[in-house]
């Protein structure tokens, strides 16, 4: 079997850059970070706790439960009828698109009020502001970075493919291409869905204000107004894509439409609400956070577990190439497998990328829970976060160091891993396109600090290691039976999985932009929940 050791030589070509598809990445990036530095500075600014704006993200994925439904079960009512060019009955799906947006996120808000009013009276408009910020700042990263992410890899893809044999519908067809050709140069429409995200995030803002007085005021007719305001804009917004192709115009529009609930937000904005003036400074903060985040790094060296989980991963990139060669041998030296040996193919590189992710993906969760379920629990077992938190360490810098020790840990772990599977694969078979593999690598780490994240969170929430563990766990079954499930499974970390075993072989592959993006916010959602608990318990 001819091997690249036989030709005697290691390609390692370097990418070419993109820069549209670059632009695209970091474009994605900022739609599903600026929602988080906005809340951030509204934290500092009036001192409210986060786990208000994790209500607010709440509402708003609980409200998708029974909003999606909804929408289905009209449409197949005949109430709700497709939308195209030429469509009849845009006036009145419109509507009953906008008034079913409209409902159902109002009667999330309502609920979560009532839920959180049980605990303690809401008396100040910065927590309702916060948790329309955690609303429609969730909205903003599904919707603008999620989808836009998926929207881009899939036409990204179609790039100088015959859409007749795409399986595209061919009505269809000319709207797919002038997609194809729009993201492939630059213009301000490429910004639009910033704009867009902007209007929303002000809406859900405004709307959640309006809920709030309903709940202070005691006059039902706000939450009213709320349904009516949010079914006109969603109605507004539906109807003019249908009518227009001018996106500026469109988005015109709506920005006129909002001018009113801008000039309400305003008037109502707490001015006079002033933040703890005792408050660190980011500077400070950042600076205990790096101190945090030293003190992290050399626990991790001291207890071995650097070694430990270098030598595992080391491992996994060894042996898995070893291990796809050595297969057919295996089964001829096993008593009565014989006859299988020879129904097994010549292994390939195919084989040895195989091995490699299923051994990953089999241990990789295991891993991060054995790591990370003490990072907390253990830290109030033994009662020295009492005393790490009053140097004083702020709480979101004493989980945030752990989170971003394990993730440098297992960065460092990836790279030896992803190096030693390339060598060995390059010594046995054809070898790996070295950056599609690199960055099928890159998924699988951001695969594995979503079960990082879920452990800390698990870690946050239980008062000791034993139950930390039995937490992280359920949580990381939760994500593995969720993505069983065909409708979502190309966002769940099942999704990156099944990108990652593409990369690095000749076959061309469809990326999946959506998985990535999604996972990011899993991540964050997680992270910021951890943070959002930690800060209500006395330690």
């Amino acid at each position: 079997m001819e091997t690249a050791v036989s030709r005697g030589h290691l390609p390692f070509p370097f990418p070419k850059l993109n820069l549209m598809l670059l632009f695209y990445t970091l474009f994605t990036l900022f739609m599903l970070l600026w929602p988080i530095g906005l809340a951030i500075f509204f934290q500092r600014r009036f001192s409210v706790p986060w786990w208000l704006f994790v209500v607010g993200m709440v509402t708003f994925v609980g409200s998708q439960t029974y909003h999606i439904p909804l929408n289905n079960w009209l449409e197949e009512l005949g109430l709700i009828q497709p939308l195209g060019e030429g469509a009849s009955h845009i006036l009145r799906t419109s509507l009953i698109l906008g008034a079913s947006a409209g409902i159902s996120e109002t009667i999330a808000r309502v609920i979560g009020y009532a839920l959180i009013q049980r605990q303690r009276p809401l008396e100040q408009k910065s927590d309702a502001l916060f948790i329309g910020l955690g609303h429609g700042g969730i909205e903003v990263m599904l919707i603008g970075g999620v989808l836009l992410a998926a929207s881009i890899s899939s036409l990204w893809a179609l790039r100088g493919v015959d859409l007749t044999t795409a399986g595209i519908p061919t009505e269809s067809i000319p709207l797919v291409e002038s997609q194809i050709a729009s993201i492939e140069q630059f213009s301000l429409l490429n910004v639009a869905p910033f704009l867009e995200r902007l209007i929303a995030l002000t809406l859900h803002v405004t709307l959640s204000l309006l809920v709030w007085q309903a709940f202070a005021k005691k006059q039902w007719l706000y939450a009213m107004v709320a349904v009516v305001y949010h079914t006109f804009v969603d109605s507004t917004a539906v109807y003019l894509s249908q009518q227009s192709t001018n996106v500026w115009r469109i988005e015109l529009a709506l920005v006129i439409i909002l001018i009113p609930g801008a000039i309400y937000l305003w008037k109502q904005w707490p001015h006079n609400e002033q933040s703890d003036h005792n408050k660190q400074s980011i500077g400070v903060g950042w600076r205990l956070f790096l101190i945090a985040l030293q003190k992290e790094l050399v626990q991790l060296w001291q207890t071995k577990r650097v070694f430990v989980i270098g030598t595992v991963f080391l491992l996994f990139g060894l042996g898995s190439p070893i291990l796809a060669n050595l297969t057919p041998q295996l089964l001829q030296s096993i008593e009565g497998a014989e006859q299988f040996a020879d129904l097994i193919p010549t292994p390939t590189n195919a084989d040895a990328l195989d091995q490699y992710i299923r051994n990953i993906s089999q241990f990789g969760f295991i891993i991060a829970v054995l790591i990370g379920m003490g990072a907390v629990a253990g830290e109030k077992e033994r009662k020295t976060a009492v005393i790490l938190l009053s140097k004083p360490l702020p709480r979101w810098a004493f989980l945030m160091s752990k989170f971003t020790a394990q993730a440098i840990l297992y960065t460092g772990a990836f790279l030896l891993s992803s190096l030693a599977a390339y060598y060995y694969t390059y010594l046995l078979f054809e070898p790996f396109r070295i950056w599609p593999f690199l960055l099928g690598n890159f998924l699988l780490l951001v695969w594995l600090l979503v079960f990082t994240a879920v452990t800390l969170l698990g870690s946050t929430i239980a008062k000791t290691t034993s139950t930390a563990a039995g937490i992280a766990i359920g949580g990381a079954i939760l994500l593995l039976i969720l993505g069983a499930i065909p409708q979502i499974s190309p966002l769940m970390p099942s999704g990156l999985i099944g990108w990652a075993s593409q990369l690095g072989l000749s076959e061309p592959v469809q990326a999946n932009g959506g998985a990535l993006a999604s996972n990011i916010v899993l991540i964050i959602f997680f992270l910021v929940t951890a943070v959002a608990v930690f800060e209500t318990q006395e330690l």
